[in-house]
């Protein structure tokens, strides 16, 4: 019988198992697939729990030697469910040039063991993906960066350029590891007369999701509402949705609707509008009633 603490918390990916898919949005909007880095790059990934000032300590460490990571070939990344406004602002107080990657409702964490089983948020964790597109390392915590740098000089098979101090104001390296996935469209924002106005247009391909709980669905919702999928659940779900493009989410107040929103451009979705005020302020009909 399994205890408590290990049906809550697992362990991490053993060396050699296949990476999981992932597929988020930087903090400056480009759309980051480990699928693009496979034969190519490894790929590092810190998974972190909170962005507090020892985070951003440790993170700087990283960013340090980031351009001797490079320069083996690997890619650094930060993970976090933070919005990815929330992700930008910190890295610039921060000070790191690394990016941030929005993990919505902690689902990319998950495939890499580095969350909770119940609760949707990352566990600080650094997994290493090798350039075959398997897990290379994978431990809990922020370990030593050195320590991080010689792992990946293992795996590459040379030896990493010495530290540069101090480090150089603009590092250098190769362009592409800037910008490696295709920029998704943004989230646009609208009020309600303004979805209304989306949805009702003639032969309109806009579909309208509700993301609330089936509660308050029930309690009120639009009659242009077609599909009704809890927001936790739409990462298993948006298939159902038969379209990736001209989407509108609708929750209660707006915060919901915004993360389904941000979620469905991080794997590739445009088109995509959130319902700013949510069914607090919805200015049309309404009904009640199951679904």
């Amino acid at each position: 019988m399994p205890s408590l603490a290990e049906l809550v918390r697992w362990k991490p990916r053993a060396p050699g198992a296949p990476a999981t898919g992932l597929s988020l949005t930087a903090d400056d909007g480009t759309w980051i697939k480990l699928p693009d880095f496979k034969d190519h790059l490894h790929v590092l990934l810190v998974f972190f729990r909170s962005l507090d000032e020892p985070t951003a300590t440790w993170a700087r460490r990283l960013d340090a030697q980031r351009t001797r990571l490079e320069a083996l070939d690997c890619a650094v990344f930060g993970v976090n469910t933070s919005r990815t406004d929330a992700l930008r602002s910190w890295r610039q107080q921060a000070g790191i040039e690394f990016f941030l990657l929005y993990d919505p409702f902690a689902m990319a964490a998950r495939g890499y063991r580095a969350s909770g089983r119940v609760m949707p948020f990352c566990r600080d964790q650094v997994v290493i993906v090798g350039k075959d597109g398997a897990v290379k390392f994978s431990e809990r915590g922020l370990p030593d960066v050195e320590r991080l740098v010689d792992l990946v000089s293992g795996i590459e098979g040379r030896a990493a350029p010495p530290p540069v101090v101090p480090a150089p104001e603009h590092p250098v390296g190769d362009a592409n590891l800037r910008t490696p996935g295709a920029m998704p469209a943004a989230v646009k924002d609208v009020d309600s007369r303004e979805a209304m106005a989306l949805l009702g247009e003639a032969d309109s391909p806009f579909v309208l999701v509700d993301v609330r709980t089936r509660v308050e669905i029930e309690r009120e919702r639009s009659p242009l509402a077609r599909h009704f999928i809890p927001v936790d659940e739409l990462p298993h779900r948006y298939a159902e949705l038969g379209q990736t493009t001209h989407i509108v989410f609708v929750c209660q107040g707006g915060g919901r609707s915004a993360a389904a929103a941000e979620f469905m451009t991080s794997i590739g979705a445009s088109h995509v509008y959130n319902v700013v005020g949510g069914m607090t302020d919805w200015q049309g009909t309404k009904i009640s009633g199951p679904v």
